[in-house]
């Protein structure tokens, strides 16, 4: 192959995950205009309430999360790596950076400033102002103040997950979700942890196809159409259920690991 040529394989690699991330905008789509017809029925939807300032109780906080973390299928895993990130107290900066490194960023459409300030409007992370010397400046700090001098006293800002922000994370944490996918549909668990094993190593879709290939649990089954069942079925829902996240090929993600692993040793 001549230099600069690129093999037919990494066409393959990049169109199966171009094609993925733009079906999950198109979902992010669906959903935006889903939000807008039903405005009015959501008008005394935890959401609204938290858009009125009033005040939320913890479950109505959750649930109002939640939806923000979930509405958008190409941001939820960073929101939760974002949210677990921020246990401990980290500068803006930091938090910028963190999210610059996710895998999913690339097709996140978003800066890192808006996906952290959509986690600290739905009440997340704790929006922290700083001094020059790095102590918090408080509400007491700015009394009498004028705006300009206020503003003089910030230097930096950083961000802390909430209670509610912890609570979603547990919520939502990838190891609770494909402990209920595997749950709900316990006739294909031996495949997807097959697929997840499969994928220690990054894996082109069509490898996943391959190992799946000729197996009851794509002959017998069938979708909510009445089709068969194709590979594509059991990556999206790995991916779905943070099992596995695109990293040149389809990997199996660390929480995916840790709970493949604890599975394998269970059945020992």
């Amino acid at each position: 192959m001549e230099a600069g040529q690129s093999s037919p394989q990494t066409f393959t690699s990049i169109d199966e995950n171009e094609l993925f991330w733009q079906r999950l905008v198109e979902e992010d789509q669906a959903a935006e205009a889903q939000a807008r017809t039903g405005a009015v029925a959501e008008s005394e939807s935890p959401a609204a309430k938290a858009a009125g300032e009033e005040e939320l109780t913890f479950e109505e906080a959750v649930a109002d999360l939640s939806a923000a973390v979930t509405a958008m299928p190409r941001l939820r895993e960073m929101y939760l790596k974002l949210l677990e990130f921020c246990q401990v107290r980290r500068s803006l900066e930091e938090a910028e950076r963190e999210i610059e490194g996710y895998p999913e960023f690339p097709h996140g459409a978003q800066p890192p400033y808006r996906l952290i300030r959509t986690m600290v409007d739905h009440g997340g992370l704790e929006w922290i102002e700083l001094s020059e010397d790095g102590t918090v400046v408080t509400p007491e700090d700015k009394a009498g103040l004028t705006d300009d001098e206020a503003d003089d006293l910030v230097a930096g800002f950083a961000v802390l997950t909430t209670v509610v922000g912890e609570q979603v994370r547990e919520d939502l944490a990838p190891e609770r979700r494909l402990e209920s996918l595997f749950e709900e549909q316990p006739h294909r668990t031996e495949a997807y942890l097959d697929v997840m094993d499969f994928c220690r190593t990054p894996r082109a879709y069509q490898e996943v196809c391959d190992l799946l290939q000729g197996r009851d649990v794509l002959s017998l089954a069938r979708n909510a159409d009445g089709q068969l069942l194709q590979p594509s079925f059991f990556v999206d829902m790995l991916e779905r259920s943070g099992g596995l996240v695109w990293k040149g090929g389809w990997k199996v993600t660390k929480q995916g690991e840790a709970l493949l692993s604890c599975m394998v040793k269970a059945s020992a």
